[in-house]
């Protein structure tokens, strides 16, 4: 518990510090971040969802002369702040700032922490770029790191840290109103459970966010070009996701149902090779790496050139697509569930593989009912895994939205790399998708 609270409150914190915008809030109070710590950095294909993975290596790592020595800077960047929600700060906050949560109807939490101090380190560029000036990358270690295709090698050239303990509460009473339940629970179930009181400690000096600089290693040389690494996360790849946020509902979904129609090939494959396709996809979804690396060979297959990749079911997978009466449009159809899936966080898109057809029927009257711009409401008879705990409850709810609860899940959404959006376009795909692989669900 103490991880999630922590991972919900850094992104609230990193928000907060509306002039640091290319910090990366950091997930795990375990996770020792430092300066100098490499970072791979990947953007999904077809949306702008970015995934950071921490190496358990340093700058110094990469090079067979590792003499080198950070000269870093300190800086003050909070002073005696008492709470991580309800204000926006840019720079330094002022002190006895008491800021009070602004909680939606239904809701009682209050969250915050104890009185804290934050510290900025930061790494002088144009020393270390002069100190790593014609260093070779040791032999072995660019296979060893594993750099995948639109991977980017990069480093932390700085880090935001407590310079003293730090505890975290809160309070949380159970509640029907989905918009703030989300907001706080997004990583766990995406719905508050119970009353429950929660309180941590976090040692000092923990990393509370983190920003990048990218890598070059063309000829095993080590550079540091002279630009930041930016992460424009809503307008890159060939489908688009508005990062205006501003569009109605029907604005937004009118651009998903657009997307959604190049799921309807789908519709057209063989049955028993639909079914075969969805029984091995379902075996994927429950290891991430393992769907990852499915979308990385849809990708190459794309291109027309892919290699055969070491995992069976993978292999399977696309020994199933790779046959001369699967066309173009049907693979790419697969190609755009799978990504779709593959985007959804933690077991989201496993839970919907594999729920029962009544569950899935529902949820697709659900998407029905937006694309055609109804008033979406849950029917009074719902199967078990989307009544009030069930495990796909705020799938449904999510695809009830409003204009008015789109408003509010915008305003309290705390989740920079992942916008509310980006969510609700990657469910109504999946469903689509799933439905049109299992055409017997279909309303």
């Amino acid at each position: 518990m103490s991880t999630e609270m922590f991972a919900a409150r850094t992104k609230a914190l990193v928000k907060n510090l509306g002039a640091e915008k290319d910090l990366i809030n950091n997930e795990n109070v375990n996770q020792k971040i430092d300066v100098l710590t490499l970072v791979k950095v990947k953007e999904k294909t077809l949306w702008p969802i970015v995934k950071y993975t921490i190496i358990d290596y340093t700058l110094q790592d990469l090079l067979q002369d590792s003499d080198i020595s950070p000269d870093c800077t300190e800086e003050v960047l909070m002073e005696d702040f008492h709470n991580l929600k309800g204000i926006r700060i840019g720079g330094r906050a002022a002190a006895e700032v008491d800021a009070k949560v602004e909680v939606s109807a239904g809701m009682d939490a209050i969250d915050g922490a104890s009185p804290f101090n934050l510290k900025k380190k930061t790494v002088n560029i144009k020393k270390l770029r002069e100190s790593c000036k014609d260093k070779k990358i040791k032999d072995g270690m660019l296979k060893m790191l594993k750099l995948k295709e639109k991977e980017k090698l990069t480093f932390v050239y700085q880090t935001v840290y407590n310079t003293a303990p730090v505890t975290f509460y809160g309070k949380a009473v159970k509640t029907n109103h989905f918009v703030p339940a989300m907001c706080q629970k997004f990583k766990c179930s995406l719905r508050l459970k119970k009353k429950e009181e929660i309180r941590f400690t976090i040692p000092k000096d923990v990393t509370i966010a983190y920003s990048l600089m990218e890598l070059t290693t063309e000829d095993k040389n080590l550079g540091i070009p002279p630009q930041f690494i930016t992460m424009d996360r809503y307008n890159k790849g060939w489908l688009k996701v508005s990062s205006d946020g501003d569009e109605t509902l029907q604005q937004l979904t009118e651009g998903i149902f657009q997307k959604a129609a190049l799921l309807q090939p789908l519709e057209e494959l063989h049955e028993s090779r639909r079914r075969d396709l969805l029984k091995t996809l379902s075996e994927l979804l429950h290891d991430r790496d393992a769907l990852s690396l499915l979308v990385e060979t849809l990708d190459q297959s794309s291109k027309g050139v892919f290699e055969r990749p070491e995992s069976p079911a993978v292999s399977s997978f696309m020994d199933l697509l790779d046959v001369s009466e699967v066309s173009n449009s049907q693979k790419n159809a697969a190609h755009l569930l799978v990504s779709a899936m593959d985007g959804l966080p933690d077991d989201a898109a496993a839970l919907l593989a594999t729920c029962d057809s009544k569950t899935l029927r529902v949820l697709q009257q659900l998407v029905n009912g937006l694309e055609e711009n109804a008033q979406v409401k849950l029917p009074e008879s719902l199967p078990v895994s989307l009544q009030e705990e069930g495990e796909l409850r705020w799938v449904a709810e999510l695809l009830c939205l409003t204009d008015q609860t789109l408003t509010e899940l915008r305003a309290q959404w705390d989740t920079p790399d992942f916008s509310p959006e980006v969510l609700l376009e990657l469910l109504c795909l999946v469903v689509q998708g799933l439905s049109l692989m299992q055409p017997e669900t279909h309303s």
